[in-house]
């Protein structure tokens, strides 16, 4: 296997300036890329930075090297793209270690595009490193991060283990994390163990995220890692859009979810241990994972999903809705029995009886827990009569 020399490449890009940079161009099929070190300055208007780690194309049993991209944008308008290893992975390649940062805290309008291993698709067998990608968007500015792909993994591509961390520190923006792919897993793609974090700054007027452990669409035979998602709000902002989702948007065919862990914000989040919607290709054909979901403070809205979960609540917990609590299963068309459990032990309640005490059913006929005057979980289908011992942890 010839191995890439290990290069420093430093770079800047000025107004209306395309600039493209790869690591290791002219990487052999079965070669490996050097331990390159990429910087780059976008201080410009209309400026944009292309920063691959290794060469555009990754195939045969190529292997990526242990990479450091990072750039700093100060201007206004500015694009950049940085991929730990190649725009494409396909047949047996495999991508490096690679730690990706952007601090475009004080851009105004960029793009930014991070993506652990491609650009865009990893088919074939190709599996993905272990990643840490790490971000600070700026004011009006959206990212995209992944772990893996940009676009899709098919075939029977595997994800890496990767850490993303995003900061909107500016007044204004959005941001899409995956875990995987940004859009889609089919085939037997295989999600890796990520870790996503969505940090809304303490200057940022307001933030909105979706933090999604695999992908955006599984289908097929797609399984997805057993993820961590993790928001955070530093400040007070106006107005949040926090949405987590264990593993993809949309799960069809015979996916499988992995066994997640959600951690929501102090404000109002929406949190899916498993996918917003399903379209199974037979009745439970779709499963998911033992998902672990605590939507913090604020008014959550929370489905476990498919499979046995357990709800986590913490005091100062707020007003939240479990949406599905032993209801998981009819998402997917599975009549098996589900026993999703809830958490209210940090309430400090003596037993079972002195918790019971404080269930009733709504106006609407959902059973509602009185946790204090402030905090209170409502769960929608559920009467007060179906519940039991069992149910919680006390």
């Amino acid at each position: 296997m010839r191995h890439m020399p290990n290069d420093t490449i430093i770079v800047s890009v000025g107004d209306q300036q395309f600039v493209t940079e790869f690591g290791d161009p002219g990487l052999p099929i079965d070669g490996r890329g050097g331990n390159d070190t990429m910087i780059a300055t976008v201080d410009a208007v209309n400026g944009v930075l292309t920063f691959v780690g290794d060469d555009s194309n990754m195939q045969g049993h190529s292997h990526g090297g242990n990479d450091l991209l990072t750039a700093t944008v100060t201007g206004f308008g500015d694009y950049a793209v940085i991929d730990g290893d190649a725009q494409t992975m396909s047949d047996h390649a495999y991508g490096g270690n690679d730690v990706l940062h952007i601090d475009a805290s004080i851009s105004i309008y960029s793009s930014l595009s991070l993506s652990g291993d491609a650009e865009t698709t990893m088919t074939g067998d190709a599996k993905g490193g272990h990643d840490v990608i790490t971000a600070e968007m700026g004011s009006r500015s959206s990212g995209a991060f992944s772990g893996d792909a940009g676009y899709s993994m098919s075939d029977h591509a595997h994800g890496g283990n990767d850490v993303i961390n995003v900061t909107q520190a500016g007044i204004y923006g959005g941001a899409s994390i995956s875990g995987d792919a940004l859009v889609s897993m089919s085939g037997d793609a295989r999600g890796g163990n990520d870790i996503l974090i969505y940090t809304v700054g303490a200057g940022a007027h307001s933030g909105g995220a979706s933090l999604v452990g695999d992908a955006g669409y599984m289908s097929d035979n797609a399984r997805g890692g057993n993820d961590i998602l993790i928001a955070a709000v530093d400040g007070n902002p106006d107005s949040t859009s926090i949405v987590l989702v264990g593993d993809a948007s949309n799960m069809s065919g015979n996916a499988h979810g992995g066994n997640d862990i959600l951690h929501g914000s102090d404000r109002d989040d929406w949190l899916y241990g498993d996918a917003n919607t399903y379209a199974p290709s037979a009745p439970g054909s779709i499963t998911g994972g033992r998902d672990i979901l605590n939507g913090r403070g604020g008014n959550d809205q929370l489905w476990g999903g498919p499979n046995n979960d357990l709800f986590v609540f913490n005091t100062g917990s707020g007003q939240d809705v479990i949406n599905d609590f032993d209801q998981g299963n009819k998402a997917v068309g599975s009549t098996a029995r589900e026993h999703d459990v809830i958490n209210v032990h940090d309430y400090g309640f003596a037993s079972w009886a002195a918790l019971k005490s404080l269930i009733s059913d709504d106006s609407s006929g959902n059973a509602a827990i009185h946790l204090t005057a402030n905090d209170t979980i409502t769960l929608d289908g559920i009467h007060a009569a179906d519940l039991h011992a069992g149910d919680f942890v006390v």
